[in-house]
């Protein structure tokens, strides 16, 4: 017998495999294959979890000239199901893919094996009959409490944190400002209305937790299967300066640049059969030291000079070959 939970996500389970099977028919990407095949094992995993949990313990049927049976006293009561397989499954898939992915998930993938087989040991120890409720009540407030909370906190903000990044990294920068809106509008959401029944049975919770688990895990081995969008660098354009010489003259008689930026600077010689060059000193006099050197060349004719702007002040270009073309060079400081 199936109760609502169970048959809505085994219908989940069903539409997102069809799903699935009809976008690789259609498209053949792998990513949205990934994302609605995990989406299709989530519910799968739910509805079985939560299936049966409504049928009650009934009697098998005793006919009418039966005689009554007598009953038989239990000396221990029976172990309850357990959802610590489950993440043993859950961890071995995080090592299982962190094998091809990278190490980082590797040992994701073992801290949480080490966490889950903990807690494994720890359910079956307090099905022992020795497991009295002060000794439940011991081991939760000094143990259970001031480790496995913040333990699982970090873990649980770890995996949603990852597999949020590996969605948004893997869709435009639109869509994954959309994405993280909705995912957060839906965490809220389901937080408030799970808050707002407090009678919601635990199977309920328990499926909830683990379709949301899933899927989070699978969108983002989805997202890292699809790969990472394209980053451009903007950098900021920059104009190279030029600087022409005609009739023995400069065209202009000031140069600025941005002190330690690197200078690009196109000189055009249009004296036909001239010798002309464009050359950086420190002063004006005779025993300025160069700061730059460009090549002399006839006109007419053109070259690209390239060099890194020197500290903040103020310098003298010149032509080497006719010392009255001079200009004054600035270089200025600051962002």
């Amino acid at each position: 017998m199936l109760n609502a939970v169970s048959r809505a996500l085994l219908a989940l389970t069903a539409a997102s495999a069809a799903l699935a099977a009809a976008y690789f028919i259609a498209d053949g990407d792998r990513t949205g294959v990934v994302l609605l095949a995990f989406l299709a094992l989530a519910a799968l995993v739910g509805g079985l979890s939560t299936a049966g949990n409504a049928v009650p313990d009934v009697a098998p049927p005793v006919g009418a000239g039966s005689p009554a049976r007598g009953r038989t006293a239990m000396s221990a009561s029976v172990p309850k199901g357990s959802g610590w397989p489950l993440g043993v499954a859950v961890s071995l898939t995080v090592l299982a893919v962190g094998a091809v992915t990278g190490v980082p998930l590797v040992l994701a993938g073992l801290l949480l094996l080490l966490v889950v087989t903990a807690g494994w040991f720890a359910k079956a120890w307090s099905e022992h009959p020795s497991w009295t409720r002060p000794v439940r009540q011991r081991v939760s407030s000094r143990l259970l409490a001031p480790v496995g909370l913040p333990v699982g906190g970090f873990l649980l903000a770890a995996v949603i944190a990852v597999s949020m990044s590996r969605i948004l990294l893997a869709v435009s920068k639109n869509v994954a400002t959309v994405v993280a809106m909705v995912a957060a509008v839906a965490i809220f959401a389901a937080c408030y209305w799970v808050a707002s029944r407090p009678r919601l049975g635990s199977s309920v919770i328990v499926a909830l937790s683990v379709l949301a688990g899933t899927s989070m895990v699978g969108a983002g081995i989805a997202g890292a299967v699809g790969g990472e969008r394209k980053f451009e660098q903007h950098h900021e354009e920059e104009h190279p300066l030029t600087v022409s010489a005609k009739e023995t003259k400069f065209n202009t008689d000031t140069i600025t640049v941005k002190a330690g930026k690197d200078v690009h600077l196109e000189f055009v010689n249009e004296d036909e059969k001239i010798f002309h060059n464009v050359a950086v000193y420190d002063g004006s006099g005779p025993d300025s030291k160069p700061v730059f050197n460009g090549e002399g060349f006839p006109g007419h004719g053109e070259r690209s000079y390239e060099f890194k702007a020197p500290q903040p002040g103020s310098y003298t270009f010149v032509c080497d070959f006719h010392p009255a073309m001079k200009g004054t060079f600035v270089s200025e400081g600051g962002a």
